[in-house]
């Protein structure tokens, strides 16, 4: 027999929203209702709600949240956790907290099989438009690329210096990061990261060096080519990768863990390390 579809409420119907709700509008798994005020979306609810979608501006995330969150409704809360690390390690201590770092999902990173990089360049740029200037580039790009990082590279950091400078407004709208890690198999990795809302064309690239191996990763056209020189020769490869939705293979992450049957990979302290990350590499601004 068939389980019972999850009955989940959405809350923002803007642009993330909106994708949210396409992705989920396709499974027969799930029934949704949408809550958007603003669009005059405010349907009554079903009594029973089985998780929630917080999609609005970052700073609105707590306050959103917190009501379901201590309902015992699980939340899966877009990145940034929140605008306020403050808030956002309160929102952290719930247990059925997950975090939409949609690029853990990248079928990218299924493709490569790095051991011991030694330096790694990363790049994630975008056209300025209105969305997210509520914070800035740091939270707004680069905590994808934080949170990977993270998530990858376990070890300590040993060092972070950055340069950063604000364009279309006073937040920093262009920000370079340099960061050295002691690795857990005691090496030093650099890491490079440029994240940029005011450029010409979107890019979103790691470039991972370790002996013998140089791996380029395209995250936005979902391409990797290995390029091996350890015989002596440059001799690049492209390599397969998956075809699959980051968004859809995301929430069939989130609603698993809602029936209890897998632990959601991006949770509450995990998003709360990258937003401390990014407090250090804004510090360096000042």
């Amino acid at each position: 027999m068939n389980a019972r579809p999850l009955c989940g409420v959405l809350i923002g119907h803007g642009r993330m929203g909106q994708l949210h709700a396409s992705k989920l509008a396709q499974r027969p798994d799930v029934g949704l209702s949408i809550v958007d005020p603003m669009q005059g979306l405010n349907p009554a609810l079903p009594n029973r709600i089985d998780f929630a979608v917080i999609a609005t501006p970052s700073s609105t995330h707590r306050d959103l949240a917190l009501p379901w969150l201590e309902r015992g409704v699980p939340c899966l809360i877009e990145k940034p956790l929140s605008s306020s690390l403050k808030e956002a390690e309160q929102l952290a201590q719930f247990e059925h907290v997950s975090v939409g770092h949609v690029e853990r999902f990248n079928p990218v990173f299924s493709a490569v099989s790095w051991s011991n990089p030694g330096f790694i360049d990363i790049e994630r740029l975008a056209p300025h438009s209105a969305r997210s200037m509520d914070i800035d580039v740091i939270d707004d790009l680069m905590i994808h690329d934080l949170d990977l990082l993270l998530s990858s590279t376990p070890g300590q950091i040993r060092s972070v210096t950055a340069t950063g400078l604000g364009v279309a407004s006073d937040k920093p709208d262009i920000v370079n990061a340099r960061l050295e890690l002691d690795s857990d198999t005691g090496t030093l990795l650099t890491v490079n990261i440029t994240a940029s809302r005011v450029s010409e064309k979107a890019v979103r690239s790691w470039r991972v060096i370790e002996n013998g191996t140089y791996w380029s990763l395209d995250l936005l056209h979902r391409s990797v080519k290995r390029v091996g020189w350890a015989d002596g020769q440059l001799t690049p490869q492209a390599i397969a990768v998956p075809e699959w939705d980051p968004l859809t293979r995301q929430h069939t992450a989130f609603l698993d863990s809602v029936r209890g049957q897998t632990r959601f990979c991006a949770r509450g302290d995990e998003a709360v390390a990258a937003l401390r990350l990014g407090e250090r590499i804004r510090a360096c601004l000042h």
